[in-house]
């Protein structure tokens, strides 16, 4: 079954971890903040309204470890080559070179059965079923390597060694790009440690001086200023993000 990587669902489980997590952000900030139960479902409806961008997230990450497959697939297709093989023989030759390392539900040991069986028992050509992954991947080093193979075979040029450095090239592309997104993974952690600090604060306040925070929820005026804070918060969560998110 072909796997669309820009477009795919989210399993049940990570559904279900999105709606726990949600609601128990949503009433932990009613019940600190407003010191009220319906405030906190209030604010888990409002978390919901955030799912488009946390399947976007989890499909970039699903993109990510894709790419990281690839590019060990990369290596073994190249050293196929370089020992006469084509490369549709070199597809076929990476599902045992790599089932020792990878499980049969990662993905590119999905992709590879799958274009194997296209080739093998559809009788579909190899570039083919290639070009056909890249759309479907959605990974711009795929197409590069896609589009390596595909004109080194109309020139009629030296296929080895235009792979082998296609493969050097893109693979160390790929490294390069995992070292960046690591460095931005821990900054966008490091945000999100900062974001929680006020709520460590109105714990804290909540335990050693409960009614310091008395006017901020038995009142108007406090509940307004409460609710602007936490606009400002939110505000500057996204703008975090956003600075974290930077396209490589």
């Amino acid at each position: 079954m072909p796997i669309y990587y820009d477009t795919m669902d989210l399993s049940a489980d990570e559904k279900l971890k999105f709606a726990l997590g949600a609601l128990t952000l949503g009433m932990i900030t009613g019940i600190l903040f407003y010191d009220s139960d319906l405030a906190g479902i209030i604010l888990a409806a409002c978390c919901g309204m955030s799912f488009p961008r946390y399947r976007q997230a989890q499909r970039e990450k699903k993109k990510g470890q894709l790419l990281i497959q690839f590019r060990d697939l990369l290596y073994s297709i190249s050293s196929s080559v370089s020992s006469g093989r084509n490369v549709a023989g070199a597809l076929e030759e990476s599902v045992d070179f790599w089932k020792a390392t990878y499980e049969e539900t990662d993905y590119i040991m999905q992709e590879l059965r799958y274009m194997n069986g296209r080739i093998r028992e559809g009788g579909e050509k190899d570039l083919d079923v290639l070009r056909d992954f890249a759309q479907r991947s959605g990974l711009e080093d795929v197409s590069d390597f896609v589009s390596v193979y595909e004109s080194c075979r109309h020139s009629g040029g030296n296929l080895p060694l235009a792979i082998n450095r296609a493969t050097s090239v893109i693979g160390d592309k790929i490294t390069l790009e995992r070292e960046l997104k690591t460095m931005m993974a821990q900054k966008a952690f490091e945000s999100r440690i900062v974001a929680l600090a006020p709520f460590t604060i109105i714990l804290l306040l909540r335990v050693m001086s409960p009614e310091y925070l008395e006017p901020m929820t038995t009142t108007g005026e406090g509940r307004i200023i409460t609710t602007f804070a936490l606009g400002l918060m939110a505000v500057s969560l996204i703008m975090m993000e956003r600075i974290n998110r930077i396209e490589i």
